[in-house]
């Protein structure tokens, strides 16, 4: 068993390998595609976030009627009216200038008549803008007057009511949006759980050792989160809040789209240095994930051997090396917190400095009436307050949806690299499968053949060799001999824990590896040294694996295995809970609790792996008695160290470094047998 925890070859631990950088984000985007498939949720929640991000631009334009109604004290007729009257006006001034700029261009000398055109071309130009503005109010103007009030009082609690109800809205399609994205999320999470943790059930049971329980534990929970974090956020923040930072710029743009590419012009740098920060985040994610899981082993490990972490005094010590292993946790998340207000601070100066940089141009542009800035046209027309403040106002609405995605991009890395860990589990593929074409077993040939079966977990180094044995149907065999000789290999082996390198394993005409796994361990009861139990009632441990089972066989299971007696000694008795790895009973009521497990199952085939090694003297006669009826006509294979489990076996066979040295009756082996004679001597008599 000791060689189960080191890789059996390279390939053996591919799984637990985090992909590498060069598609750090395939996997993540793998789990994408699975949510893809919650298709309506996406629509829907889609459809509500461009609804949402309209209304949040619409609430910052609802400030311009409120300028114009609070400042001008007029109603939006007034306005309306208003904005008509001054723009007919500026056409009209612009038509007298371009009229006078013409007069001038006829008796200006060759050389002044190119700047003379120029400016002929942009009164035109201005004039032509005025034009589109007084035709956009002529046309809203029927509707206006209809559907709004002529006084200004109720002009502005008609603006607030409609901010409200539009607030009101915004919410609630919000609120089906965050719903929604929170729904695939988890479901997707749910489906890839499900995947791996049945890929886990099926996987080799030596990964297990390689990896640690901690770390497969962090990786279908901690990790998996992590995903549904990334998968949330990119369908939804990442989503809502781009399209309430588009709105905002298109409502910009629509007040001064010139003067907004010019506020624009320090973004590329701060992306830069934001992409800067986000490749050092990635790599800080995937430290910290690493010593996070290896902080979750630390922890299992002591938590499940407190026992033995007591009885030797060394609670200091796994204090100690648990610190340790916190302490890189911590020092690892503190530099994400670093990078991660490094990236929030690059966000922030980006708002402030493009709101600055329009604010300070835009209010050049009003007070002086231009709409030139060193000589570079910024505005259609002269901007008027108004327009400046509604600018300013949609400015300022783009820097909340970008405050918020300041920890998106860390957000979907942290995704990325759990994606990274979780997904070669997802694809994991146990080396032992079940064949294309299985063949039914028959439980009235349970006879054993081990057929020139070699076996190594490392290479070059055997474990099982040329190992050649038959055990024929209802008949019994013990297994001893030195520890680590490949006992519990074998074992292993039988149960296609394992495939053998060469060599074949046969149970009645077919190789085991002709029938189905569920069929194959279907057939085998198998009992443990180190008893297996849930924290669940006794009732439930002892049917484990035959759920059908009604408690009248449960409870004459119990008493086959002489555990009824304690049992009903307990308060509820076979509804009593036993607690984790039956902490609550002792060692061996715990095995009691096994066989009657495997008398329940009532299988051909029986696996005694150190079965009754913690057994009372007293209960040892009883049980032996009850396991003599029960492998009657069964065909059994014991792994002991007990003189008094050799006597309930047919045959002994002495195992040495991987092969058979002999085989036969406890009469036989000791006329001819050394090795056996030195096992009674030594190993065998100490275990007595």
């Amino acid at each position: 068993r000791s060689q189960c925890s080191k890789s059996r070859d390279s390939n053996s631990l591919s799984a637990w390998k985090l992909s590498p950088l060069s598609c750090h984000m395939k996997n993540l985007g793998r789990a994408l595609r699975m949510a893809l498939k919650y298709r309506w949720s996406l629509i829907i929640s889609t459809i509500s976030a461009m609804l949402v991000a309209l209304l949040w631009g619409a609430n910052i334009g609802g400030i311009y009627p409120i300028i114009e109604v609070v400042i001008q004290q007029n109603s939006l007729r007034d306005y309306v009216a208003e904005r008509i009257a001054i723009t007919g006006e500026a056409i009209e001034k612009y038509d007298q200038d371009i009229e006078q700029l013409q007069k001038r261009l006829a008796i200006c000398p060759a050389d002044e008549a190119d700047d003379v055109r120029r400016q002929i071309a942009l009164k035109q130009d201005l004039a032509d803008a005025e034009q589109q503005k007084a035709d956009w109010f002529r046309h809203v103007q029927p509707a206006v007057v209809r559907w709004t009030p002529a006084d200004p009082f109720q002009t502005l609690l008609l603006v607030f009511a409609v901010l409200f109800i539009g607030t009101l809205l915004r919410c609630l399609l919000l609120a089906v949006n965050m719903y929604l994205v929170g729904r695939i999320g988890q479901r997707t999470i749910l489906d890839i759980q499900d995947h791996v943790f049945r890929n886990t059930m099926n996987m080799e049971v030596h990964e297990l050792d390689v990896r640690g329980t901690g770390d497969l534990i962090s990786r279908i929970r901690g990790e998996t989160t992590a995903i549904a974090t990334a998968i949330t956020t990119l369908f939804g923040k990442t989503l809502r809040e781009p399209l309430k930072m588009a709105t905002c710029l298109a409502g910009a743009a629509l007040v001064n789209w010139r003067l907004l590419l010019f506020s624009l012009i320090i973004v590329p740098p701060a992306v830069f240095i934001l992409l800067s920060i986000a490749r050092l985040t990635k790599r800080a994610h995937r430290r910290a994930v690493e010593e996070s899981a290896r902080l979750l082993n630390r922890l299992f490990q002591a938590v499940s051997y407190l026992r033995l972490v007591k009885a030797y005094n060394m609670q200091s010590h796994e204090h100690q090396r648990f610190r340790t292993v916190a302490t890189d946790v911590y020092r690892k998340a503190m530099r994400i917190s670093l990078l991660n207000a490094l990236g929030r601070t690059n966000n922030e100066l980006l708002g402030i400095l493009v709101i600055s940089m329009s604010g300070i141009v835009a209010a050049f542009l009003v007070l002086n009436q231009q709409t030139h800035l060193l000589g570079v046209r910024l505005s259609s027309t002269v901007m008027t307050p108004s327009e400046m403040i509604l600018f300013y106002a949609f400015l300022v609405g783009v820097t909340d949806p970008l405050r918020k995605m300041g920890d998106v991009y860390n957000l979907i890395q942290s995704g990325a690299v759990a994606a990274d860990r979780v997904f070669p589990l997802f694809d994991q593929t146990p080396q032992v499968t079940d064949p294309a074409a299985p063949r039914e077993m028959d439980p009235g040939h349970t006879e054993i053949a081990f057929e020139n079966v070699n076996f190594e977990y490392e290479a070059n180094t055997p474990v099982i060799h040329q190992f050649s044995l038959s055990i024929p149907h209802g008949s019994s065999l013990a297994i001893v001999g030195a520890n680590g000789c490949g006992k519990s290999t074998l074992i292993n082996l039988l149960l296609r824990f394992f495939d053998p390198k060469t060599g074949a394993i046969r149970i009645g005409r077919h190789d085991i590896r002709q029938y189905r796994l569920q069929d194959l361990r279907a057939a085998i009861g198998y009992v443990t040294q180190q008893t297996m139990l849930f924290n669940d009632t006794i009732a439930n441990n002892i049917r484990y694996g035959s759920p059908q089972a009604s408690f009248e066989q449960v409870e004459a299971a119990a008493r086959r295995a002489h555990a009824h007696e304690f049992i009903s000694q307990l308060e509820l008795q076979y509804d009593s809970s036993i607690g984790e790895h039956g902490g609550k009973l002792s060692g061996g009521q715990r095995q009691r609790l096994a066989l009657a497990r495997a008398i329940l199952k009532d299988p051909p085939i029986l696996i005694l792996d150190e079965a009754t090694s913690q057994i009372d003297p007293e209960s040892e006669t009883l049980i032996h008695e009850s396991l003599a009826e029960f492998m009657q006509d069964r065909t059994t294979v014991l792994v002991t160290h007990r003189l008094s489990t050799l006597d309930l076996a047919d045959r002994i066979l002495v195992m040495s470094q991987g092969c058979v040295v002999d085989c036969g009756t406890h009469d036989e082996l000791m006329t001819r047998c050394a090795a056996y004679r030195r096992l009674r001597a030594t190993q065998l008599k100490e275990a007595a």
